[in-house]
């Protein structure tokens, strides 16, 4: 496994952490009220932390987009016209795609409009705020595939050709 790959690894797993994170403080859906919890458990110290989720931002200008040709099956995906691809792998039918340069609360605006143009359903969308860490969680399914978004604003490792901030990772696995 290349390092590149490890990487990609590793910040699905701090994603994870943020989705935890969101799971502890009963993520709100679309039309309710911003939250705030103590997770002990989401920041793998023991220690409470205060962990903050809110629906994604409605207002705002239009975010542009463009469709990725993807490896796999699914043929194209939209990601937001700015995003820098870094990652864009198959593996038997999943497909992970990692790109950088569009902020967290802009990644969720985006695919809340997106996701449904291109025939997805959108399940879930909340923006996550822990210990300075901010994040949104995406969840949606179509075309007979299911995938997770999680975009994240400081990595804590660089990630070839990203950097360390404003990184999301978009993981598509067909339904079962």
């Amino acid at each position: 496994m290349t390092r590149y790959r490890s990487a990609t690894l590793a910040l699905a797993a701090c994603a994870a952490s943020l989705a935890v994170a969101a799971c502890s403080s009963g993520t709100p859906s679309a039309s309710s009220s911003a939250t705030t919890s103590v997770s002990p458990a989401a920041t793998g110290t023991g220690t409470a932390a205060p962990v903050t989720s809110a629906p994604p931002p409605t207002s705002g200008a239009p975010i542009a987009g463009r469709t990725l040709q993807v490896k796999g099956k699914l043929g194209s995906f939209p990601v937001p016209a700015a995003a820098k691809i870094g990652e864009n792998m198959s593996g038997g039918s999943a497909l992970v795609l990692v790109f950088g340069l569009v902020a967290p609360a802009d990644v969720s605006r985006f695919y809340a409009t997106a996701l449904p143009k291109a025939g997805f359903t959108v399940t879930s969308n909340s923006l996550v705020s822990q210990n300075g860490q901010n994040g949104a969680l995406i969840q949606f399914n179509g075309h007979g595939y299911r995938g997770n978004i999680e975009a994240i604003n400081q990595f804590p490792e660089s990630i070839a050709g990203l950097g360390t901030q404003n990184v999301t990772t978009v993981t598509i696995s067909p339904q079962s």
